[in-house]
């Protein structure tokens, strides 16, 4: 004995085929725009790297250019120790890579020698 169900019975139909015309791809914003003089600074002191935008990026760079844009380190607000020593432990909490530590004890060292104690007007 068999019984059917109720709409077992379907037409099929062939998939729906659009014509799309493809859109230009849009340019990707620049992330090193949001950089201040002294983000800059401490990337060079850092890395070596005076101008990540005409350079291979290193990461300590691509991550502070990130921080900015995205607005974690508001405009006139300083990469400090407190604040890059936070980002790292965000880094490790999350159990993958932790592109920051390599960088962590020369941009430290800087900052406590000075290189970060001026206020950023430039933002």
């Amino acid at each position: 004995m068999t019984v059917s169900g109720p709409g077992s019975a379907r037409t099929a139909y062939p998939p729906l085929m659009l014509n799309r015309t493809a859109r230009a791809e849009k340019p990707a914003e620049r992330t090193d725009d949001y950089l201040t003089g002294r983000d800059r600074e401490l990337i060079f002191q850092v890395t070596g790297q005076r101008d990540p935008s005409k350079q291979s990026a290193t990461a300590f760079a691509a991550i502070l250019s990130s921080e900015r844009a995205a607005g974690r380190l508001a405009p006139g607000q300083e990469a400090t120790a407190l604040y890059l020593k936070d980002l790292n432990r965000r880094y490790e909490q999350t159990g993958g890579p932790n592109p920051v530590a390599a960088f962590l004890p020369k941009a430290l060292d800087y900052l406590s020698q000075g290189g970060g104690s001026r206020i950023d007007v430039s933002a």
